[in-house]
């Protein structure tokens, strides 16, 4: 028997069911902005330009980066544990929270600025501000009360807490 270290395996950038979950988040992704396209210009008469040129662009790069960052951290812990089963958490569009900002916030907000009288280039653009604060102040709620997730689990039932990955 040696004594010589063990060499580790190189880990790998890709295997087995990568592409399935690739395409699977694609397709997720994709018909989640597909709605909300259709909700903002098709009802609320919104302007596509800043659907298309604003919105989604921003919408892909935070996926992107998001999804690389996740990557990243996945292949860190991979490495540092010497565990080759490790998985980055896959970065997408929440489906309730992107349904409901284009129909219960973007939306009538955008309805309100234009029955305002305001112009449509500028109540779009006072519109898609909106929506960006309203995702900075999303985000610091989410991670001021992320502090309280370990009381959380402690308090409720695990069917309660697997109810929202349920539908």
């Amino acid at each position: 028997m040696s004594n010589a270290p063990v060499q580790p395996r190189p880990l790998p950038w890709i295997v087995a069911g990568d592409l399935n979950g690739f395409f699977g988040l694609v397709v997720d992704n994709l018909s989640i902005l597909g709605f909300i396209a259709a909700a903002l210009v098709g009802i609320f008469q919104f302007p596509a330009e800043v659907v298309f040129g604003r919105m989604f662009p921003g919408t892909a790069l935070g996926v992107l980066v998001g999804n690389l960052v996740y990557t990243v951290m996945a292949r860190r812990l991979a490495l540092r544990s010497g565990r080759d089963d490790v998985t980055a958490m896959p970065l997408g569009l929440d489906a309730p929270t992107s349904i409901g900002m284009a129909l219960l916030v973007l939306g009538p907000a955008y309805a309100g600025f234009t029955g305002q009288g305001m112009a449509t280039d500028a109540a779009a653009m006072a519109t898609w501000q909106l929506g960006m604060a309203s995702l900075v102040v999303m985000g610091v709620l989410k991670l001021v009360l992320s502090f309280a997730g370990d009381w959380v689990t402690r308090v409720l039932p695990r069917a309660a807490l697997l109810g929202s990955i349920g539908g």
